[in-house]
């Protein structure tokens, strides 16, 4: 295994490239240059593992983030975000958000109906318990256009 170092990227055998994740986020902080965003987001697509572009909440990267990261998801396959549906969902309890929007327009064109619904079901349950009615407002928005789209 080739470990050479060329910045943050690791090459890693003969077709694969480790990439830091702390390289990606500072690359897409919103303070980034167009073109460090853009490399961010274009390296992004490398990682597997897209739990760490959830609304990450450190002290260093939170919604200075935020935007890159929903377009980093919005990106991915709906195998690949269907563990994270709920997530996904959470995002949208308020659409002032950095990526807020970029999450809902990904989410209206999820094709899996069943866990669609599911994991709206457990948000919408969520969000009459807290008594967000913004949120549970979204979901029901959502939940409309979908079902528009779908027919």
């Amino acid at each position: 295994m080739d470990k050479s170092r060329k910045g943050s990227c690791y090459k890693v055998g003969r077709d694969r490239l480790m990439v830091d994740i702390d390289y990606i986020m500072n690359l897409i902080d919103w303070e980034k240059s167009p073109e460090d965003q853009r490399a961010g987001i274009e390296l992004a697509k490398q990682v597997e593992c897209i739990n760490v572009f959830l609304r990450p909440c450190s002290k260093k990267y939170n919604k200075n983030v935020w935007e890159n990261c929903a377009v980093i998801l919005a990106d991915r396959e709906d195998s690949q975000l269907l563990p994270y549906l709920i997530e996904l969902f959470s995002w949208l309890q308020d659409l002032n958000w950095p990526g807020a929007l970029c999450v809902y327009e990904r989410l209206a064109q999820f094709t899996d109906s069943s866990s669609f619904e599911h994991a709206v079901s457990i948000c919408v349950k969520y969000a009459r318990a807290i008594e967000d009615v913004n949120w549970l407002n979204t979901l029901k928005a959502l939940q409309s256009q979908r079902s528009s789209l779908t027919r």
